[in-house]
């Protein structure tokens, strides 16, 4: 996406903005910068999960997760509230094959090497347990499954069912439908207030992705689109900045730790209201975001994700884990990352391009448009 220049305003606006902020974001179809916060999310995910405590026992992979839940209720909400302005309506059903063509496939592959693991050679947590836990895992509910292998994969049961709720729920209900951004905003404070509630926290774990489909409403309106876009500006991210990194280094410390949640609102939101600067503005950071190979790495992230517990598993073997060697610890993160990467690029190749491809083409179909709507987002 290029960027524009300057805002015109009333009042001399800090560098960093750009001319007809809404217009360029209305058309827009890709935003790179924010398959870059794709790349920063997957990195602090991949580090916290090299099991060398004594070297990197400090980061927090958990919020990560919860970055990436904001780009997903963003993008999520941009998709859906373009196209039913431009055709009239959403295509629930559509929508729900281009899912899951896109989803389905790596999944159930790497749930299959999971099984193959466990069952065959004699990895992870044991026949018996993994047996357990498996027809949890085969339905997207790996948030319900507990511990033990493949346990990453609980992410993956939030965003699956916000992927068939969020949809129906706010885009084929009427009465949703005219009050679609003041549900939303109840939605999003109640998960909030969840969030520090024992018994109650599950639900607060949607606050990141409400957080980002709230954010992705209020753009797409005028009046919030003027709000947001005062976001933008450097002073308010070198505020939120902070606060941001603030929540992440107070997550592991605060009563109950990483299990507790306690920071991660605030880091929902703090991310949330960054948004407007990194999508909108010219700064150095949106740059960084938008340079090409960390864009590229943004797009392999969901193989990524998937796959990167078997490599280092892989890269165990050679050096293990649990390292206080400083030097060696970077080899093994290098070496997991690199791996990584390689396997993610040759599955999305081979199985999920095509895939996504093939999705797009059964969906595919010229329908009834507006005039002057807002381009369709990528999904990728």
């Amino acid at each position: 996406m290029k960027l524009p220049g300057p805002l015109k305003a009333d009042s001399e606006p800090e560098k960093g903005f750009v001319e007809k902020p809404e217009s360029s974001f209305l058309s827009a179809r890709y935003w790179p910068q924010l398959d870059g916060l794709r790349t920063v999310s997957i990195a602090m995910v991949l580090v916290s999960h090299m099991s060398d405590p004594h070297i990197w026992g400090f980061l927090n992979g958990s919020l990560g997760v919860t970055l990436f839940f904001v780009i997903s209720g963003f993008l999520i909400t941009s998709l859906l509230t373009r196209e039913e302005r431009r055709r009239g309506r959403v295509s629930i059903i559509r929508f729900y094959v281009r899912r899951a063509f896109r989803i389905l496939p790596l999944y159930y592959l790497a749930l299959s090497t999971a099984a193959i693991a466990v069952f065959v050679l004699g990895l992870g947590e044991g026949p018996e347990k993994f047996a357990e836990r498996l027809p949890l895992l085969a339905t997207f509910n790996g948030d319900l499954a507990g511990g033990g292998s493949f346990v990453h994969s609980w992410s993956l049961g939030i965003e699956e069912k916000f992927y068939v709720v969020w949809p129906f729920l706010m885009f084929a209900i009427p009465l949703m439908k005219r009050h679609r951004l003041a549900a939303a905003t109840v939605l999003l404070g109640l998960a909030s207030a969840a969030g520090y509630i024992e018994g109650a926290r599950y639900f607060g774990t949607y606050t990141a992705i409400l957080a980002g489909c709230v954010l992705g409403l209020i753009m797409h309106t005028p009046r919030g689109f003027r709000v947001v876009s005062k976001l933008a500006q450097p002073r308010v991210a070198a505020l939120l900045i902070p606060v941001a990194i603030t929540a992440y280094i107070l997550d592991p410390i605060l009563p109950g730790g990483y299990q507790s949640g306690h920071a991660h609102v605030v880091f929902s939101y703090t991310v949330a209201l960054l948004f407007p600067s990194v999508i909108l503005a010219a700064s150095p950071l949106t740059k960084l975001l938008s340079w090409k190979p960390v864009a590229f790495l943004g797009t392999r992230t969901y193989a990524i994700y998937l796959f990167h517990p078997f490599c280092i598993d892989v890269v165990s073997m050679a050096i293990p884990a649990g390292q206080q060697n400083f030097a060696l610890a970077i080899v093994r993160l290098v070496l997991a990352a690199v791996l990584s990467v390689a396997v993610a690029e040759v599955m999305a190749r081979a199985i999920e391009q095509p895939l996504i491809r093939m999705g797009k083409r059964l969906t595919s179909s010229p329908g009834p448009t507006t005039t002057r709507s807002p381009a369709p987002v990528s999904e990728s």
